[in-house]
């Protein structure tokens, strides 16, 4: 997706950081709703800090994550650019009044802009780490919801699975990514089987940095059927990457 909302620097997080860490301050924005024309406001940040992340690949930092998406009030579209164009404007008005969009308008809305993004940018829904980055996001949204997340956690597997050969071959930092993360997913869902199996299949792949400690404790979370999220200690890092949103 474009802007903010595909900062698909997954892999990023991966890695460790120096500098000191900064509090997200939340603060008032204005968006216009592309269906109806109406302003709103809703809640976001300028600026925060990450210093690592779960096992699932949920930040770890100064403010919560995903990041809002701004929706509509009405609709609930997820407006995920500032401008549209009058060709846009129609498309979404169309998509917004179809059965299909009713049956998902009450979904995460990282879930939402999935089903969006695949009919409306289907060149950015065809990305091979795009489908996979925004129904990981719409998992961490809710975690607290098992038989959704069970669900989730189904779709993204077939996503991820069905990107993964693409990845390897040009990405191995997103692939390694996706692998890890998945694997959690599965676990937090209560798929033990499903999550070593994945792992196992990682055997014979050398690790890029940080990967093989979190493999490890994975594993120990598996054996234990412990399906909490859960965050490798990480007692070297005590700053952050700053961003600005």
């Amino acid at each position: 997706m474009r802007r903010i909302l595909m900062a698909a620097a997954a892999v990023g997080v991966l890695t460790a950081a120096g500098s000191p860490a900064t509090a997200g301050t939340p603060g008032r924005a204005e968006s216009v709703c592309p269906v109806d024309g109406k302003n709103f406001t809703w809640t976001t940040t300028a600026s925060y800090s990450t210093w690592g992340m779960e096992l699932d690949g949920k930040p770890i930092g100064s403010w919560h994550f995903p990041m809002t998406i701004p929706q509509c009030p009405d609709s609930k579209f997820p407006v995920y650019q500032e401008e549209w164009t009058d060709e846009e404007k129609t498309a979404i008005r169309a998509l917004v009044a179809t059965p299909e969009y009713a049956a998902v308008r009450d979904e995460a809305s990282y879930y939402l802009l999935r089903f969006v993004a695949e009919r409306l940018t289907p060149a950015d829904a065809e990305d091979p780490v795009a489908v996979g980055w925004l129904l990981l996001q719409a998992t961490w949204q809710v975690r607290d919801e098992p038989e959704r997340y069970a669900r989730y956690a189904r779709e993204l597997v077939a996503a991820v699975d069905a990107e993964l050969p693409a990845l390897k071959t040009g990405d191995m930092d997103n692939w390694w990514f996706f692998q890890l993360a998945t694997a959690n997913v599965q676990r937090q869902a209560g798929d033990f089987a499903g999550a070593s199996a994945r792992l196992d299949s990682l055997a014979d792949e050398q690790p890029v940095e940080h990967v093989a400690e979190r493999i490890a404790l994975t594993r120990q979370l598996i054996a234990a059927q412990d399906r909490k999220p859960t965050a490798p200690p990480d007692p070297d890092r005590p700053g952050g990457d700053d961003h600005d949103h």
